[in-house]
């Protein structure tokens, strides 16, 4: 029996007018291309032992929640840091960085994936993978994991048990949909030369992809930051091509006392990366 719950899109998602106004300023975009660099650095690394572990820690009943606003021309969210693209017909993302390497003993949990859905009002499917850094007890930890997230099925996030993960791993991640209709979740690590997947059904909108860092969601508490220092995201792809990320994309972290843990840049000049660096640990604030 599982004791806690986590989940990595609580307290973020949009108010219905906010919401409305991203979709409508976002571009649509075509249906999927396979991304060639995506898909070579995958087949160039072996492949994970394929069992997977449930996390002791499950994902709470909340999709990506209520509380992302803007202030002062800028997104906030009390959990998500980096770049969110809403539109119709998303269905693949990719991004590449470096896990990175938590340097106190304060508890805290985090997070770094590549997702699409759950960013919009009323979206209550989430489909992502990616890393964890977290310290518990004063014990550092590094995962990586993926996890599936419907109305009907709050399922806890999977540990990719056969791939081991240390701090300065490089990392590419994707989350696509076949012409199946099956959805595929991969993780490689280059540095190790691994890489671990999971094939999904998911019948998610298609309204948004993710590039993010998080503060994650533990027992229903949007958890305190250890520091990450910063992580720098890297050959991100939507629908097979280059995003072209614009500044209005952005989301902080900023916690319910108004401290800002994280600050996300400008993206770069190709459009296609950006960076997030650790403020502060922040506040232990409930999700709901």
């Amino acid at each position: 029996m599982h004791t806690c719950t986590r989940l990595r899109a609580v307290a973020l998602a949009l108010a219905a007018s906010t919401s409305a106004a991203l979709a409508a300023a976002a571009p649509t975009l075509a249906a999927p291309t396979a991304s060639a660099a995506a898909t070579s650095a995958a087949t160039a690394l072996r492949p994970a032992a394929a069992t997977a572990a449930r996390h002791p820690r499950e994902v709470s009943s909340h999709i990506m929640g209520r509380h992302r606003r803007h202030a002062g021309g800028k997104q906030q969210s009390l959990n998500w840091a980096g770049y969110i693209r809403g539109g119709t017909g998303l269905t693949s993302a990719s991004g590449s960085w470096t896990v990175p390497t938590l340097t106190t003993t304060h508890g805290g949990y985090s997070s770094t994936w590549v997702g699409i859905d759950g960013a919009t009002s009323g979206d209550r499917y989430l489909i992502q993978t990616g890393t964890e850094a977290d310290v518990s007890g004063g014990r550092r930890t590094y995962r990586a994991w993926w996890e599936v997230i419907t109305p009907s099925d709050v399922a806890p996030e999977t540990v990719f048990a056969g791939l081991t993960i240390r701090p300065g791993d490089a990392i590419t991640a994707s989350v696509r949909k076949a012409k199946t209709g099956r959805w595929t979740m991969r993780l490689g690590d280059a540095t190790t030369g691994h890489s671990a997947s999971k094939t999904v059904s998911f019948a998610g909108p298609g309204h948004s992809a993710e590039w993010i860092q998080e503060d994650t969601d533990v027992n229903g508490a949007i958890s305190t930051a250890p520091d990450w220092g910063s992580v720098t995201f890297h050959a991100l792809k939507l629908n097979g091509s280059n995003p072209k990320l614009v500044a209005s994309e952005a989301v902080d972290i900023v916690d319910s006392h108004g401290t800002r843990e994280a600050s996300t840049s400008a993206p770069t000049k190709s459009g296609n990366g950006f960076t997030v660096t650790w403020l502060a640990p922040g506040t232990k604030t409930p999700a709901g």
